[in-house]
């Protein structure tokens, strides 16, 4: 049996499941992150997913099973207004192997409820999750157990933000990306 280049390629960036982000601008993200000594991030030495967040994105839905397609995805989101929103609260929640320091996102007085629809017009696609509520939260970084507090009070002063999204993202189980387009709320 022989295997082809791409199965080799695509292989070691397979998941189990799918999940749908928003993205935004967010340069004040790098400063935030500066205060952050890395002796205290968590990491993997096999997962570049850990340690300071290099994206700025809330998640949508995470759990969207193979076989999801694009088309349903763009489709879903086509229908939602986004608008624009605020990172309130720096805050941590903690897990097994690490804490996650977090902004809250909230929406402002303009704003609708916008990420919660997303999330319950995306859960109607076949999707597994451990989670029954969606609380969007935009990650600053994977921290070492016990360290979420430390930088909770370090950085108890940090602004509350105002942020648009600007596009969101499919990440599909085979690994691919699609980048998709979304309307704004004028």
């Amino acid at each position: 049996m022989s295997l082809k280049l791409m199965d080799i390629i695509t292989e070691d960036h397979k998941h189990e499941y799918g999940c749908v982000m928003l993205y935004f601008d967010f340069p004040q993200l790098d400063k935030i992150q500066d205060a952050i000594d890395p002796d205290d991030l968590y990491e993997e030495s096999d997962d570049d997913s850990y340690g300071l967040e290099s994206e700025a994105h809330v998640t949508l839905l995470y759990g969207l099973h193979k076989g999801v397609s694009d088309d349903d995805i763009k489709q879903t989101l086509k229908n939602i207004d986004f608008d624009v929103c605020k990172l309130f609260d720096l805050s941590f929640f903690k897990n097994e192997k690490y804490d996650v320091l977090k902004f809250e996102v909230g929406y402002t007085t303009r704003g609708g409820a916008f990420m919660h629809k997303a999330n319950r017009e995306l859960k109607k696609f076949p999707y597994t999750s451990e989670f029954s509520d969606y609380n969007p939260h935009m990650t600053i970084a994977y921290l070492k157990p016990g360290k979420g507090k430390k930088y909770v009070d370090k950085l108890k002063k940090v602004d509350e933000y105002t942020l648009t999204p600007k596009d969101a993202q499919y990440s599909k189980t085979d690994g691919s990306k699609i980048k998709i387009k979304i309307n704004l709320k004028k």
